[in-house]
């Protein structure tokens, strides 16, 4: 029976180092998942902020295009209605040369 004991206690002990090996495995696995993670984490917030840098650069570009835009329509038809009070100016000449002629 003491024998058995023995037996029975170096089992018990043996598993009870087999379960504190596979506790410490467990622990430097969960630390080197969190360290995963967190560098994740950073890459991931990095990222986001690049992108919303970019975003409002866009943005911004997008909005300094629609004025240069709409600047340059307002010159456009600024010249067609010169252009158009040009012509009719000539006409208006045209008519007042012909008509003293007559």
């Amino acid at each position: 029976a003491r024998a058995a004991l023995a037996r029975a206690e170096t089992e018990l002990e043996a598993s009870r180092d087999e379960l504190e090996q596979g506790r410490e495995a467990a622990r430097a696995a969960v630390a080197e998942l969190d360290d995963a993670l967190e560098t994740a984490q950073d890459s991931l917030r990095t990222t986001r902020a690049a992108m919303e840098a970019a975003a409002e650069e866009a943005t911004a570009e997008r909005a300094a295009l629609q004025t240069n835009l709409t600047h340059a329509l307002s010159r456009a038809s600024s010249a067609e209605e010169a252009a158009a009070a040009g012509n009719a100016l000539e006409e208006a000449s045209r008519a007042a040369a012909a008509a003293a002629a007559a």
